[in-house]
């Protein structure tokens, strides 16, 4: 931090790009070209920030307190139904809190990390952890896109056109045509990709993703001899995925479960937004405890809303996807302060911060330097990834402003041209769709996919699965 200006990390995604944030009356964003991870480049998301960052206030109950106060009433709540307390933390705070926000879950509850590594085998958990560098994307020969890059991960076309222009032969698996890609395949018609030691597969590993699919791709991978490397969602998905590997954790299917069954009355939430992936269920919950650095849709829900400095104020340290150590860049331990007051303790930074470098295994973070992780060799995996059999489908697309809470203009679903002429649709109408029981009516855009997909940017059904079944009509 220089003055009012923090050198610090989008938290859109977990690719790790630099900026610079002024705080100058309003928010402002700046390109930082010495970034590695993005040498100054932003999507539209991270030139959204300033909208991002509407500061939280601290609120026990639909009051205003102060943040020692609301901690001291979350301490109040959690220690009254110790055994049905959940604790979420998505991997949007840093390591350092990450990792006494685990240390609290491990003495009142259960620790939820969204994703579902305890269904998967163990010699797979550092390939889903820790990405390639982004150079050995560049370097590649052949790129097998299981992602919709421009809208889920959009700093890494750069690396994939840089790929193309040396060469390399990019092949998109996904339910539309993809610009950049030179072969174009569906998620069903896997069985037609050739894979040899050259070809790199480039995922995702988020909260709802399909366990069995998660299989399928390590075993393509391992079958094939080829690489494989799988984006993430959170700003420090990475970190918080190191830290909590040998942790007992559970998924976000797992907690919508154990609230929906009863068994979890207290849900606490470390800067994580799920609201909208589980509105049914957090509408059940006894007390919802959010602490956080913004105002979000949960938190006007909330019963207590612990409020702190945002990310970029933070004193920490974030791991990007290729494993990159850096830092938020500020000098904040309000986060960590009130995890301390919530446990009855005090956790000290510097030694919080020692155990996160021995865990990531460095001496100093250094965001220049990609560590030299260990990547075990590991076994196929068997997998059981069967594609989906109804007539229509509805495909969410996740994107960081679905990931955030933060409005996004693009407010459509995407449909082929031949599924507009069945259904009869007219130009500048809408589509009705029938999901989950609920009737939604939409704007639509004519795109090259699927005939019997809808593709959507925003939270639509979400909380049934990544994929529902729906019918549509005029």
């Amino acid at each position: 931090m220089i003055g009012n200006v923090y050198s610090t990390i989008c938290p859109g995604c977990n690719f790790g790009c630099g900026l610079y944030i002024r705080e100058n009356g309003e928010l402002e964003v700046d390109f930082r070209k010495s970034s590695p991870a993005n040498a100054g480049k932003l999507c539209r998301f991270g030139m959204s920030l300033p909208r991002f960052y509407t500061p939280a206030r601290s609120i026990v109950d639909g009051r205003e307190t102060t943040l020692d106060e609301a901690a001291k009433e979350a301490a109040k709540r959690i220690s009254s139904t110790k055994g049905s307390v959940a604790f979420l933390s998505l991997g949007n705070t840093t390591c350092e809190e990450h990792l006494a926000f685990q240390k609290l879950a491990e003495s009142f509850g259960s620790l939820y990390t969204g994703v579902e590594l305890g269904a998967l085998p163990g010699d797979v958990h550092q390939t889903l952890s820790v990405g390639i560098p982004y150079s050995e994307i560049e370097a590649a020969k052949h790129i097998v896109l299981f992602i919709d890059p421009y809208e889920q991960y959009p700093l890494i076309v750069r690396r994939l056109l840089l790929a193309k222009k040396k060469g390399a032969k990019i092949t998109s698996i996904w339910w539309k045509d993809m610009p950049l890609a030179d072969e174009n395949l569906r998620p069903a018609d896997t069985s037609k990709l050739q894979l040899t030691g050259d070809s790199l597969i480039i995922a995702d590993f988020h909260p709802l993703s399909d366990t069995e699919q998660v299989k399928s791709l390590l075993a393509l991978a391992k079958n094939a001899g080829a690489k494989i490397t799988f984006l993430k969602p959170f700003v420090n998905s990475t970190g918080a995925y190191i830290l909590s590997m040998d942790a007992k954790q559970k998924s976000l299917a797992q907690l919508i479960e154990d609230i929906n069954k009863g068994t979890i009355k207290t849900l606490f939430c470390l800067e994580s937004d799920i609201l909208e992936l589980m509105p049914e269920a957090i509408a059940k919950l006894t007390n919802l405890i959010v602490q956080t650095g913004q105002e979000s849709a949960i938190t006007k829900k909330a019963h207590i809303v612990i409020a702190h400095e945002p990310l970029y104020k933070k004193r920490g340290t974030l791991i990007n996807n290729e494993g990159r150590a850096q830092a938020p860049g500020g000098a904040g331990t309000g986060g960590l302060e009130a995890l301390g007051t919530i446990a009855g303790t005090k956790f000290d930074f510097d030694s919080l911060h020692e155990s996160v470098k021995k865990m990531i295994g460095i001496t100093a973070v250094d965001e220049f330097t990609v560590p030299a992780y260990e990547r075990p060799t590991y076994a196929a995996p068997r997998a059981t990834a069967k594609p989906p059999d109804a007539k229509i489908l509805l495909a969410s697309v996740y994107n960081p402003f679905m990931w955030s809470g933060l409005a996004d203009d693009n407010d459509f679903v995407e449909l082929s041209l031949n599924m507009v002429r069945a259904l009869k649709l007219l130009k500048g109408g809408t589509v009705k769709i029938n999901y989950n029981g609920s009737l939604l009516e939409k704007k639509f855009k004519v795109a090259p996919v699927q005939d019997n997909v809808l593709l959507t940017g925003k939270r639509i059904g979400i909380e049934k699965g990544a994929i529902t079944p729906v019918e549509v009509s005029r």
